[in-house]
């Protein structure tokens, strides 16, 4: 009693979240997602984790699985749906109304499964096709820094899973079943502030509440069917890649920016940085050119934030001050925005705090970012 409430609720929310979006639309986005799972919510009848035969066969176990260990491709399946029982597939709508609240939709092709571990024969894996559309809204409860921010999805997804009916090494027997069910949804996606940043990243769990497959475990003594059951409840990782985005211009005062290169430094690798201690607040700091002047730019990020924003690297030095925060840890970082005449990207960076001077070299290319890590 107390499921089908929770669920007419979460309906009731999304469907009147949908029901603004005629007078409250400022935009859309359009992704292709891909991503593993792990299965979880698998059992023998009764919602045992373990059966045995000792004087047979010994002792059986089921457990979760991840998708990516599910065997080899199997000649039965298309190449896409191989691939589906690999990595979850597709495709997501969204609806923003502001930076912090959106509805989203879509669908997924991917697959859930198990493996039943046994003591005197190999593991077997098997799994069942999953196709999901998920309805859940999403909103941004924390502040992020310059580059970043965390979205937290809450709601629900329609899965329908079916199986493919065959007898895998005698072991197991796979029934025809299709199965729709409801599952609710949660999230946690780490996305760039701007819109039009082409990744973001969520990681999720759907959780289901009854059985979906009708499957038969044979190996406890080749001659009595036990039962499995599965939820089709997992864990997901999605890497979403931006498609297309259409705003509205009738909101034109919450259109995002659209990315410039400075925004496109936080997807850029950041080396190991070198360690510098200090006890002093203040850091006045130097950069020049390493080597041969060759045309070398770069901008200077530090603790999330560009102060530098084009610098050309010249004989010249151009100096600036930096102040610590009370964090204890703080990191500048060069970014460069060009590799001159010369790849890579060099710069000396003299670093005066009290009587002390610091000498430091670092480089940079168009992928990879040199930094100083400051002990205060």
């Amino acid at each position: 009693m107390r499921r089908s409430v929770l669920m007419r609720r979460l309906w009731a929310i999304l469907l009147f979240g949908i029901s603004l979006s005629a007078a409250a639309q400022t935009g859309s986005r359009w992704f292709f997602t891909l991503g593993p799972s792990v299965t979880t919510g698998n059992s023998f009848v009764g919602g045992q984790q373990s059966i045995s035969a000792p004087d047979i066969t010994g002792s059986h176990s089921i457990h979760t699985m991840f998708s990516p260990l599910w065997g080899y491709p199997n000649p039965q399946y298309s190449g896409a749906q191989n691939l589906g029982r690999k990595l979850h597939l597709g495709f997501q709508y969204e609806r923003y109304f502001s930076r912090n609240f959106a509805l989203v939709t879509g669908l997924e092709l991917g697959a859930r499964g198990y493996i039943i571990k046994s003591e005197f024969s190999n593991d077997l894996l098997v799994s069942y096709r999953a196709v999901t559309v998920p309805l859940y809204a999403s909103f941004s409860p924390f502040k992020g820094n310059r580059f970043w921010t965390f979205r937290q999805n809450i709601g629900m997804q329609l899965m329908y899973a079916s199986s493919v009916p065959e007898r895998v090494i005698g072991n197991i027997e796979l029934v025809q079943h299709r199965n729709v069910s409801p599952q609710l949804y949660a999230g946690l996606e780490l996305i760039h502030n701007s819109f039009s940043a082409p990744f973001g990243f969520e990681v999720g769990y759907s959780h289901g509440f009854s059985n979906v497959i009708d499957h038969y475990y044979l190996g406890l003594d080749y001659r009595t069917p036990i039962k499995i059951e599965s939820t089709g409840s997992a864990f997901h990782f999605k890497i979403k890649y931006l498609l297309k985005e259409k705003r509205d211009p009738l909101k034109e005062k919450l259109v995002h920016k659209k990315l410039d290169q400075y925004d496109l430094l936080a997807f850029r690798n950041v080396k190991d940085p070198i360690l510098i201690k200090t006890a002093f607040d203040t850091i006045h700091v130097c950069v020049e050119d390493d080597q041969t002047i060759d045309g070398d730019s770069i901008a200077i990020e530090f603790n999330q934030r560009i102060i530098q924003r084009d610098i050309m690297i010249q004989r010249k030095p151009l100096c600036f001050d930096i102040i610590m925060t009370a964090s204890g840890t703080n990191t500048l970082i060069v970014h460069a925005l060009n590799e001159g005449k010369i790849p890579p990207n060099t710069c000396v960076m003299h670093l005066y705090f009290g009587d002390e001077h610091r000498e430091v070299r670092l480089k940079s290319d168009m992928k990879n970012s040199g930094a100083i890590r400051f002990q205060h």
